[in-house]
Protein backbone atom coordinates (compact mmCIF):
# COMPACT_ATOMS: atom_id res chain seq x y z
CA UNK A 1 0.00 0.00 0.00
CA UNK A 2 1.36 3.51 -0.82
CA UNK A 3 2.32 5.72 1.85
CA UNK A 4 0.39 9.19 2.15
CA UNK A 5 1.02 11.80 4.86
CA UNK A 6 -2.30 12.75 6.03
CA UNK A 7 -1.57 16.10 6.24
CA UNK A 8 -0.81 16.65 2.32
CA UNK A 9 -2.55 13.81 1.07
CA UNK A 10 -1.35 11.07 -0.94
CA UNK A 11 2.08 10.98 -2.56
CA UNK A 12 2.83 12.93 -5.52
CA UNK A 13 3.46 12.11 -8.38
CA UNK A 14 1.95 8.83 -7.76
CA UNK A 15 4.30 5.66 -7.21
CA UNK A 16 4.79 3.75 -10.55
CA UNK A 17 3.30 0.64 -8.95
CA UNK A 18 0.26 2.65 -8.11
CA UNK A 19 0.22 3.14 -11.97
CA UNK A 20 0.92 0.11 -12.61
CA UNK A 21 -2.20 -1.39 -10.51
CA UNK A 22 -4.55 1.33 -11.85
CA UNK A 23 -3.89 0.86 -15.09
CA UNK A 24 -4.52 -3.38 -14.15
CA UNK A 25 -7.81 -2.19 -13.17
CA UNK A 26 -7.45 -2.21 -9.57
CA UNK A 27 -10.32 -0.19 -8.05
CA UNK A 28 -8.07 1.18 -4.53
CA UNK A 29 -5.45 2.10 -6.68
CA UNK A 30 -7.59 4.05 -9.52
CA UNK A 31 -9.24 5.44 -6.02
CA UNK A 32 -5.52 6.26 -4.50
CA UNK A 33 -4.62 7.66 -8.43
CA UNK A 34 -7.82 9.96 -7.78
CA UNK A 35 -6.98 11.42 -4.71
CA UNK A 36 -3.50 11.99 -5.58
CA UNK A 37 -4.74 13.64 -8.76
CA UNK A 38 -7.55 15.82 -7.36
CA UNK A 39 -5.90 18.47 -5.13
CA UNK A 40 -2.98 18.62 -7.98
CA UNK A 41 -6.12 20.32 -10.65
CA UNK A 42 -7.97 22.16 -7.97
CA UNK A 43 -4.94 24.15 -7.37
CA UNK A 44 -3.68 24.40 -10.95
CA UNK A 45 -7.29 26.12 -11.58
CA UNK A 46 -7.78 28.43 -8.63
CA UNK A 47 -3.80 29.92 -9.92
CA UNK A 48 -5.37 30.18 -13.58
CA UNK A 49 -8.17 31.68 -11.83
CA UNK A 50 -10.93 29.66 -12.93
CA UNK A 51 -14.65 30.03 -11.47
CA UNK A 52 -15.10 26.87 -8.53
CA UNK A 53 -17.88 25.77 -11.42
CA UNK A 54 -15.80 25.98 -14.23
CA UNK A 55 -12.54 23.90 -12.51
CA UNK A 56 -14.96 21.52 -10.94
CA UNK A 57 -16.19 20.58 -14.47
CA UNK A 58 -12.83 20.26 -16.20
CA UNK A 59 -11.61 18.23 -13.33
CA UNK A 60 -14.37 15.71 -13.44
CA UNK A 61 -13.70 15.86 -16.96
CA UNK A 62 -10.11 14.99 -16.75
CA UNK A 63 -10.38 12.43 -14.32
CA UNK A 64 -12.69 10.60 -16.74
CA UNK A 65 -10.14 10.94 -19.51
CA UNK A 66 -6.93 10.19 -17.02
CA UNK A 67 -9.06 7.35 -16.00
CA UNK A 68 -10.00 6.45 -20.12
CA UNK A 69 -6.79 6.92 -21.16
CA UNK A 70 -4.67 5.29 -18.44
CA UNK A 71 -4.22 2.11 -20.36
CA UNK A 72 -2.43 3.75 -23.09
CA UNK A 73 0.52 5.42 -20.44
CA UNK A 74 3.43 2.88 -22.02
CA UNK A 75 6.04 4.13 -19.00
CA UNK A 76 4.06 4.48 -15.68
CA UNK A 77 6.94 6.38 -14.58
CA UNK A 78 5.91 9.40 -17.04
CA UNK A 79 2.89 9.57 -15.49
CA UNK A 80 3.08 13.24 -13.79
CA UNK A 81 4.14 14.12 -17.77
CA UNK A 82 1.76 12.60 -19.15
CA UNK A 83 -0.88 14.06 -17.11
CA UNK A 84 0.20 17.45 -17.01
CA UNK A 85 0.03 17.03 -21.13
CA UNK A 86 -3.17 15.99 -21.11
CA UNK A 87 -4.47 18.30 -18.69
CA UNK A 88 -3.08 21.28 -21.03
CA UNK A 89 -4.56 19.99 -24.01
CA UNK A 90 -7.78 19.69 -22.23
CA UNK A 91 -7.22 23.23 -21.13
CA UNK A 92 -6.47 24.31 -24.35
CA UNK A 93 -10.01 22.62 -25.83
CA UNK A 94 -11.67 24.03 -23.40
CA UNK A 95 -10.69 27.84 -24.38
CA UNK A 96 -11.10 26.82 -28.21
CA UNK A 97 -14.47 25.78 -27.13
CA UNK A 98 -15.21 28.86 -24.98
CA UNK A 99 -13.78 31.14 -28.05
CA UNK A 100 -16.07 29.41 -30.72
CA UNK A 101 -19.45 29.40 -29.04
CA UNK A 102 -18.83 33.36 -27.89
CA UNK A 103 -18.23 33.88 -31.38
CA UNK A 104 -21.06 31.96 -32.98
CA UNK A 105 -23.16 33.38 -30.10
CA UNK A 106 -22.25 36.86 -31.19
CA UNK A 107 -23.44 35.73 -34.98
CA UNK A 108 -26.81 37.24 -36.43
CA UNK A 109 -29.18 33.84 -36.88
CA UNK A 110 -31.86 34.22 -39.48
CA UNK A 111 -34.98 35.87 -38.27
CA UNK A 112 -37.25 34.83 -41.02
CA UNK A 113 -40.47 37.08 -41.04
CA UNK A 114 -41.55 36.57 -44.30
CA UNK A 115 -43.53 33.25 -45.41
CA UNK A 116 -41.44 33.19 -49.06
CA UNK A 117 -38.37 33.05 -46.34
CA UNK A 118 -39.72 30.24 -44.18
CA UNK A 119 -39.87 28.19 -47.70
CA UNK A 120 -36.30 28.94 -48.11
CA UNK A 121 -34.72 27.68 -44.83
CA UNK A 122 -37.33 24.93 -45.22
CA UNK A 123 -35.93 23.86 -48.89
CA UNK A 124 -32.23 24.37 -47.39
CA UNK A 125 -32.75 22.05 -44.36
CA UNK A 126 -33.86 19.74 -47.04
CA UNK A 127 -31.26 19.40 -49.45
CA UNK A 128 -28.97 19.13 -46.22
CA UNK A 129 -30.49 16.26 -44.87
CA UNK A 130 -30.47 14.69 -48.49
CA UNK A 131 -26.99 15.13 -48.57
CA UNK A 132 -26.26 13.84 -44.92
CA UNK A 133 -28.51 10.56 -45.69
CA UNK A 134 -25.87 9.42 -48.98
CA UNK A 135 -22.68 9.70 -45.97
CA UNK A 136 -21.86 6.54 -44.31
CA UNK A 137 -23.09 6.71 -40.07
CA UNK A 138 -19.37 6.80 -39.07
CA UNK A 139 -19.28 10.34 -41.52
CA UNK A 140 -22.99 11.60 -40.03
CA UNK A 141 -21.62 11.13 -36.12
CA UNK A 142 -18.01 12.24 -37.01
CA UNK A 143 -19.67 15.56 -38.94
CA UNK A 144 -22.20 15.86 -36.05
CA UNK A 145 -19.96 15.58 -33.00
CA UNK A 146 -17.52 17.93 -34.53
CA UNK A 147 -19.40 20.92 -36.26
CA UNK A 148 -22.35 20.33 -34.19
CA UNK A 149 -21.12 19.25 -30.41
CA UNK A 150 -18.72 20.85 -31.26
CA UNK A 151 -16.00 18.31 -30.11
CA UNK A 152 -12.13 18.96 -30.59
CA UNK A 153 -9.78 17.14 -32.71
CA UNK A 154 -8.41 15.42 -29.66
CA UNK A 155 -11.88 14.32 -27.69
CA UNK A 156 -13.01 12.93 -31.19
CA UNK A 157 -9.28 11.14 -31.06
CA UNK A 158 -10.49 9.42 -28.00
CA UNK A 159 -13.76 8.28 -29.40
CA UNK A 160 -12.59 7.25 -32.20
CA UNK A 161 -9.13 5.57 -30.93
CA UNK A 162 -7.35 8.15 -34.14
CA UNK A 163 -4.94 10.12 -33.64
CA UNK A 164 -5.36 13.75 -33.64
CA UNK A 165 -4.26 13.87 -37.32
CA UNK A 166 -6.19 11.33 -38.78
CA UNK A 167 -9.11 12.65 -37.15
CA UNK A 168 -8.37 15.98 -39.05
CA UNK A 169 -8.05 14.36 -42.36
CA UNK A 170 -11.62 12.05 -41.70
CA UNK A 171 -13.35 14.45 -41.10
CA UNK A 172 -12.04 16.99 -44.42
CA UNK A 173 -12.95 14.08 -46.25
CA UNK A 174 -16.48 13.69 -44.41
CA UNK A 175 -16.86 17.42 -45.38
CA UNK A 176 -15.59 16.73 -49.08
CA UNK A 177 -18.38 13.74 -49.50
CA UNK A 178 -21.08 16.19 -47.90
CA UNK A 179 -20.02 19.04 -50.33
CA UNK A 180 -20.11 16.30 -53.38
CA UNK A 181 -23.25 14.67 -52.72
CA UNK A 182 -25.09 18.12 -52.01
CA UNK A 183 -23.67 18.85 -55.36
CA UNK A 184 -24.61 15.77 -57.02
CA UNK A 185 -28.38 16.07 -55.73
CA UNK A 186 -29.03 19.41 -55.12
CA UNK A 187 -26.81 21.26 -57.09
CA UNK A 188 -25.65 23.50 -54.18
CA UNK A 189 -22.97 24.08 -52.07
CA UNK A 190 -23.51 22.82 -47.99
Amino acid sequence: MQQRNHATGPQWPPAPGLVERAQAGDVDAVDDLYRAIRPRLRSYFIYQGFAQATYEDLTAAIMEKVIRKLRTLRKPRAFEAWFWALTRNHVRGHFRRQKRDRTLSELPGPAPTQPQEFVVLTEEHQAIRVALATLSPADRELLWLREVEGWSDPALGGRLGAATGSVRGRCHRARQRLQNADRATNGGEV
